[in-house]
């Protein structure tokens, strides 16, 4: 018979969901900015203010550990997890802070696409961060994930090939390459996450 053991402490538990919440409303944030750019400030103003309370949770977590003499999962699991989260928050706000900063005229179809991805990855990614205080398998929504970075992967690939072959303007080639690989990383950063939790279930359940 198999025993599972896991302190009562569930502050940590709670504090990823509400990672996974902040990275999911911020990739929600992102769609609405590319279809209203028009107001790209507002949404702009919108996502910093996430991202912001995302580096308070980190902050706390990491306080949270340092006064923990027994941690539910391992510190390195804790740390691993936290990091991984903040940087899909990063990662996406650079995105739209990058539009803004380049004074980009208007949304290109590829990036609408990686928007999309972007929203439904962290969307799946909430839900399997939902399961882990239980020490539910995830692996069904890793495999979704995973095949959300793939095809992330090649709407990057073909919209950067895309720009080497009919972009004449330099600067506007460099501004979009920046762009594109700042977007498909949230899905890395994503399957990264998925890699932790699966670890995670997998080393407890």
């Amino acid at each position: 018979m198999k025993f599972n053991f896991l302190p009562k402490e569930d502050t940590f538990f709670q504090q990823f969901l509400r990672q996974a919440g902040f990275a999911k409303d911020a990739g929600k944030m992102l769609v609405d900015l590319l279809k209203d750019f028009d107001n790209m400030g507002r949404h702009l103003e919108s996502l910093n203010e996430l991202e912001r309370q995302g580096d308070h949770v980190v902050h706390d977590t990491a306080q949270q550990i340092a006064r923990s003499f027994v941690t539910p999962i391992d510190r390195e699991d804790i740390h691993a997890l936290c990091a991984n989260l903040d940087d899909i928050m990063d990662f996406i706000q650079s995105s739209a802070v990058s539009m803004a900063t380049y004074q980009v005229k208007e949304p290109t179809e590829p990036a609408f696409r990686l928007a999309e991805m972007i929203q439904e990855t962290t969307s799946v990614l909430h839900e399997a961060v939902g399961r882990l205080m239980d020490l539910r398998d995830v692996a069904d929504l890793r495999r979704r994930v995973k095949d959300l970075e793939r095809e992330a992967d090649n709407v990057k690939r073909t919209a950067i090939a895309d720009l080497f072959r009919n972009e004449k303007d330099a600067i506007e080639l460099i501004k979009w390459k920046e762009i594109y690989d700042k977007l498909e990383t949230v899905t890395d950063k994503c399957e990264d996450v998925m890699d932790v939790l699966e670890g995670i279930v997998l080393k407890y359940a």
